[in-house]
């Protein structure tokens, strides 16, 4: 539905991005169907021109984004996590170590870093957040994107589209015989793209760091 409100012959639906956030500030005296007016917080996007519109005394386009600007980034975006592995002298097989991202179906994400064989397995939880924040899960898709892979071996369960009601997660990997003197590191970006039935996407990135190296 229409929000009502026009500027040469556009509606605001038209001008402002949805609140797909369910934080987006209410301009006071403006509604639709008996409820507050609401559009993505301009924080996550760009302002458009003034459309003629006011609210506390300033235009309304300074309260919401401009259609087709407001991006989403979740929590891990711009980090970092590593995992290395130096295999124990004598130790036989592959040293590995790897660093997966998680969406699950609960609305949460998680980033594991794990080391496996040379003597030292391990996994742990680096970080645990919630990438849902409005909403339900079936109504966002996510996909993966790798860059800078080098030398690691990398895959994904949502190299194209896939609905986030179902856990998708990406990992990186390196692995070298434990019994040589090889050295292998890689720090290959994670990109999550999320959108919101099939609306703008948003683009998170984390550096996944992973090193593995034998005992000669």
């Amino acid at each position: 539905m229409a929000s009502g409100y026009r500027i040469n012959g556009y509606d605001f639906d038209d001008l402002f991005d949805p609140d797909v956030m369910g934080d987006g500030p209410t301009a006071s005296g403006y509604r639709r169907s008996g409820q507050p007016l609401r559009y993505a917080h301009i924080q996550y996007g760009q302002k458009r021109g003034d459309v003629g519109y006011r609210s506390g005394g300033v235009d309304v386009s300074n309260l919401w984004a401009a259609k087709g600007t407001a991006t989403y980034v979740l929590p891990f975006h711009g980090k970092g996590f590593s995992a290395h592995n130096q295999s124990d002298t004598n130790a036989q097989g592959n040293t590995s170590a790897q660093v997966e991202l998680r969406i699950n179906a609960d609305g949460a994400y998680e980033v594991w870093v794990s080391t496996i064989g040379g003597g030292n397995n391990s996994s742990r939880v680096a970080e645990r957040g919630m990438w849902l924040r409005n909403g339900g899960v079936g109504e966002y898709d996510v996909r993966f994107e790798f860059a800078n892979v080098g030398a690691a071996n990398v895959g994904s369960t949502a190299p194209d589209w896939r609905n986030a009601s179902a856990s998708q997660s990406c990992s990186a990997q390196v692995s070298v015989p434990s019994a040589s003197g090889q050295n292998v590191r890689a720090d290959v970006e994670f990109h999550c793209l999320m959108r919101r039935a099939g609306g703008n996407v948003s683009r998170s990135i984390m550096v996944a760091s992973v090193g593995a190296a034998g005992w000669w």
